[in-house]
C-alpha cells in the first residue's frame, strides 16, 4: 500500500500528457493563435465532426477528433456570436458543458 503513489504517478503522468502529441496539429495550432476565429479554425481543421449551440456564451462549439498514428483524441473549440474563440480543450463540447466550462 505504501508503494501505491509510486505506481500511480507514472500512470497519471502518461495519461495527463498524451494530448501533447497533438499540439503540432494544424487545427490545434490555429486554435492556439491569439486571434483565432471560427473561420480560421475551420480553415485549418476542416469540417468539424459536429457543432452545437452554447447559450452560455451566446455562440457555438465545434467537436473534432484528432488522429495521429493509431491514437485519437477529442478536441473542442467554442466561439462567441462574433466568431471569436472563447474556450478550447482536449475534451468534447458536451464534456466541457457538463464540467461548467462555458459558465465561467
Amino acid at each position: 500500500m505504501r508503494y501505491t503513489p509510486l505506481l500511480i504517478v507514472p500512470l497519471l503522468s502518461a495519461c495527463s500528457f498524451s494530448f501533447m502529441k497533438f499540439d503540432n496539429d494544424p487545427l490545434v495550432q490555429a486554435t492556439y493563435a491569439s486571434n483565432a476565429t471560427k473561420n480560421s479554425v475551420i480553415a485549418a481543421g476542416g469540417k468539424p465532426d459536429s457543432e452545437m449551440s452554447v447559450p452560455e456564451i451566446n455562440g457555438t462549439c465545434l467537436n473534432y477528433t484528432l488522429k495521429k498514428d493509431a491514437e485519437t483524441m477529442p478536441f473542442y473549440v467554442a466561439f462567441d456570436k462574433n466568431g471569436n474563440r472563447k474556450h478550447y480543450g482536449y475534451i468534447s463540447c458536451q464534456q466541457a458543458k457538463v464540467k461548467g466550462v462555458f459558465s465561467q
